[in-house]
């Protein structure tokens, strides 16, 4: 019978070689994906450029990489379908000053061409969805907002599974307007709010106050 020893050398420099660090987000600039976080508190480091460089696990290193080629691989689905229009489209505001980049513009069969942003989710969040998760829907809003697309979608592919679903995300003004509104309150903040408003992973709880 062969006895079963694991590997912990193979184990110790791939995670050693994957381990790394988070760039802090750049100074006076607003990202979707930090919009998409509730917590004003870390809005407000993003960005003015207080969010320190924190550690990159290996482990999250290796979902970041599955996350690209995931994006590969939707690529040339759409690609082979003929409906890929671009793909990587960085879209801008200056003001308040917002910078973002759309996963895909597709044509699609009903609506023309429309941005399409992809996520990937384990099976417990997947049976969960019944439309757009709030921080992707958020995130979808800002680029429909910052583009005259009316219509949007967000598409999961289950990590466990591959299954795949897809929901509508329509342009909404007055949802838009909340955001630019949140942005200029942080703008106009003076000092780091001092709560988490947040999960319970949210980057802003390893932050003592700052006061610019």
């Amino acid at each position: 019978m062969q006895s079963i020893r694991e590997d912990i050398w193979l184990v110790d420099l791939l995670d050693e070689y994957l381990y790394s660090t988070f760039n802090p987000p750049r100074k006076g600039v607003f990202y979707p994906s930090a919009l998409s976080n509730k917590c004003d508190r870390a809005l407000w480091l993003a960005y003015h450029g207080h969010m320190p460089e924190l550690p990159l696990p290996s482990k999250l290193a290796r979902i970041f990489q599955n996350g690209s080629s995931l994006e590969d691989r939707v690529s040339k689905w759409f690609t082979d379908l003929e409906i890929l229009q671009d793909r990587e489209v960085v879209v801008k505001s200056d003001d308040p000053p917002i910078s973002g980049r759309i996963d895909f513009i597709i044509n699609h069969k009903h609506h023309g061409l429309m941005p399409v942003e992809l996520k990937s989710i384990n099976t417990a969040g997947f049976a969960k969805l019944k439309g757009a998760k709030e921080d992707h829907y958020t995130q979808l809003q800002i680029y429909l907002n910052l583009t005259e697309y009316p219509i949007g979608t967000v598409l999961y592919e289950n990590k466990n599974d591959q299954k795949i679903k897809a929901f509508f995300v329509e342009r909404d003004k007055e949802f838009w307007d909340t955001i630019v509104e949140r942005c200029s309150n942080i703008m106009e903040m003076d000092s780091l709010p001092e709560t988490c408003g947040g999960l319970f992973y949210c980057n802003c709880r390893q932050v003592g106050g700052i006061t610019i």
